[in-house]
């Protein structure tokens, strides 16, 4: 199950580059930003996803991109990964980039939290590991 989650993760980063909701994403998806993030709010459902994806992106032009760095954990139903997001500012075209530790928590196929962590450690705890 665990290989599964990480092709999910990945998908769902796929998805966001490409501005789109995925639709293994549960109705009641929580998205909590890392609080040395651009914004600290916590996002809900298809709407929560598509407002994450204005807030972080707004400050990039339009060649950000999100990704996975390294998959530090995964298990049945969470992965925890190191992320970056890449690009130029919007206003000044000077290169940006933003990186956070990512843990994400799945049931039965579908995505239902995911929550930005300034340190791995963090992360690692949130989902019951110690590093």
């Amino acid at each position: 199950m665990s290989q599964e989650n990480v092709e999910i993760v990945r998908r769902a980063v796929d998805m966001l580059n490409a501005g789109e909701v995925p639709e293994f994403m549960a109705p009641d998806l929580v998205l909590e930003n890392a609080t040395t993030a651009v914004t600290d709010k916590t996002y809900v459902g298809a709407e929560g996803w598509r407002e994450w994806m204005d807030d972080m992106f707004g400050a990039f032009g339009e060649d950000a991109r999100l990704q996975i760095d390294e998959i530090l954990a995964d298990g049945e139903d969470y992965v925890v990964a190191i992320t970056a997001l890449r690009g130029c500012g919007a206003a000044s075209g000077a290169p940006l980039q933003l990186r956070w530790v990512t843990a994400v928590w799945l049931r039965g196929g579908l995505v239902t939290r995911v929550s930005g962590f300034p340190k791995r450690r963090e992360a690692l705890e949130a989902v019951g590991l110690r590093e």
